[in-house]
């Protein structure tokens, strides 16, 4: 049982994590423009920062949040 509820837990964390990476991608526009201007790295078209922005910042919310949720539950 416990670990189904881990799997749930982490798929809902999963989920609410997508809304706020594409906000925190937009909110880092700036930060993505000096990045392209600075390094010759494609990451802001004329419709806002790049798909690669968006899964970069989820990969970079999702993974710590997933390990310290493992350890919360691992030290129950």
């Amino acid at each position: 049982m416990k670990r189904w509820y881990s799997f749930v837990f982490g798929m809902v964390l999963a989920v609410f994590l997508l809304p706020v990476s594409f906000f925190v991608t937009v909110l880092l526009t700036p930060a993505w423009r000096w990045l392209e201007m600075s390094y010759g790295i494609e990451s802001v078209g004329h419709s806002g920062p790049s798909e690669w922005c968006f899964w970069f910042i989820y990969a970079l919310l999702l993974v710590p949040s997933l390990f310290l949720s493992w350890r919360v539950r691992k030290d129950d």
